[in-house]
């Protein structure tokens, strides 16, 4: 006897297929060769690909009882600062594009420390953690994009 889905069920699996956001993966050389330090400390209280309601969390969240210092996980360049558009909810942020095809962003900043077209050095401080935009505590919201693809921060954090 073979058991087929109901139609719902079979739609609602096949449109959360379609409108799922591609996810990159890191490749193996990078993970290896790009030794991140990690951006702030703290405990890791969301994880990448977490669904929250009707959308997939792209980064971590590190969760922290008061507001920490934040750091860049490599050198780079600080391409934007601040509340950015299209950046709805994560309120003050700082995007870095890293070496090679990669971009880090944190998220729910307090206070920011560094300009756009600022070089940082791997480990300096960025600014500081706290709650703006849509947050329910401090923390640290970071992801990192390969390419403007989300990309699991934890391979690369040790």
């Amino acid at each position: 006897m073979t058991r087929t889905l109901p139609l719902r069920s079979a739609l609602a699996v096949l449109v959360t297929f379609l409108v799922a956001a591609p996810v990159a993966s890191a490749r193996p050389d990078d993970t290896a060769r790009l030794q991140f330090v990690w951006p702030a400390s703290g405990t890791v209280t969301a994880r990448f690909g977490e669904w929250r309601g009707s959308h997939r969390h792209n980064g971590i969240d590190i969760g922290m009882l008061r507001t920490l210092r934040l750091r860049a996980v490599l050198p780079g360049v600080v391409k934007r600062t601040g509340y950015a558009s299209g950046y709805d909810g994560y309120g003050k942020v700082v995007l870095i594009d890293l070496p090679g095809p990669y971009t880090a962003l944190y998220a729910h900043l307090s206070s920011v420390r560094v300009r756009p077209g600022q070089r940082v050095r791997k480990g300096q401080r960025i600014g500081l953690a706290g709650c703006t935009g849509s947050c329910s505590g401090t923390h640290l919201h970071f992801e990192v994009e390969r390419q403007g693809v989300p990309v699991d921060p934890l391979r690369f954090l040790r």
